[in-house]
């Protein structure tokens, strides 16, 4: 199976301090992966050019089968907007709109009518476990029950890869739990490759894999890619 994101010996650095050093990491189709490592080891600077957010000061960046870090950023931006889907810490959906209308966002912007947006939305909110939050806005719901709307906001429009940044770090333990189930569950049924970026062992035990960066370089890894169908469900 090959992989749907991919760096390749990526460097980075900001100034005269390095902070990658030559990285490799591969997602394929339907894996989990936990990136785990310590305050300045590289996450949050990996994780940017994965997204295409930086450009590496050498190395390459694959999205589905095609370089991604040197298009111009325009373009990268398109290709984030269609073929990633980002969960945050703190979820960071749009407390203007209501959880519904967050997690339509994604279709709307890629031209989806707003019938059928609001109908995939509604049945990703259900997936999840929200539907009966659908209507509220970001104020009225609990910090879980946001967290759940980010997700489906992350995966409603199919994309082949989610970038979870701490997904659960402004959670509560329980909270957390269910928030996890949902995005892992959620995301293997669609095929969909997740990066979970933490430095929590309880987070990084929902992965297929771990991978440790320390110092800008991997210095371990474990466990192994799944054996999952990628064929996304109807949403």
């Amino acid at each position: 199976m090959s992989a749907v994101l991919e760096g390749r010996g990526l460097r980075h650095a900001y100034g005269a301090t390095p902070v990658l050093g030559g990285v490799d990491l591969a997602l394929e189709p339907g894996e989990v992966v936990a990136l785990l490592g310590p305050s300045g080891s590289g996450k949050s600077t990996l994780l940017h050019l994965l997204a295409g957010l930086l450009r590496p000061d050498s190395g390459e960046v694959w999205l589905a089968g095609e370089r991604f870090d040197p298009l111009s950023e325009r373009r990268r931006s398109d290709r984030r907007l269609r073929q990633m889907g980002f969960v945050f810490q703190l979820g960071d959906l749009v407390p203007e709109l209501t959880i519904a209308e967050n997690v339509e966002l994604p279709l709307r912007l890629t031209g989806v009518r707003a019938a059928v947006a609001r109908a995939r939305a509604l049945a990703m909110l259900d997936r999840l476990g929200v539907a009966d939050h659908a209507h509220k806005r970001v104020s009225e719901v609990s910090g879980g029950q946001a967290q759940r709307g980010a997700v489906a906001r992350a995966l409603v429009h199919r994309p082949p890869v989610v970038l979870a940044d701490e997904p659960t770090g402004s959670l509560d333990t329980t909270t957390g739990e269910l928030v996890l189930e949902a995005l892992v569950d959620a995301a293997t049924a669609q095929g969909t490759a997740v990066l979970l970026v933490t430095h929590e062992m309880r987070v990084a035990s929902w992965a297929h894999r771990d991978v440790l960066l320390r110092d800008g370089r991997v210095v371990g890894a474990a466990g192994s890619a799944p054996e999952v169908a990628t064929t996304a469900v109807s949403a």
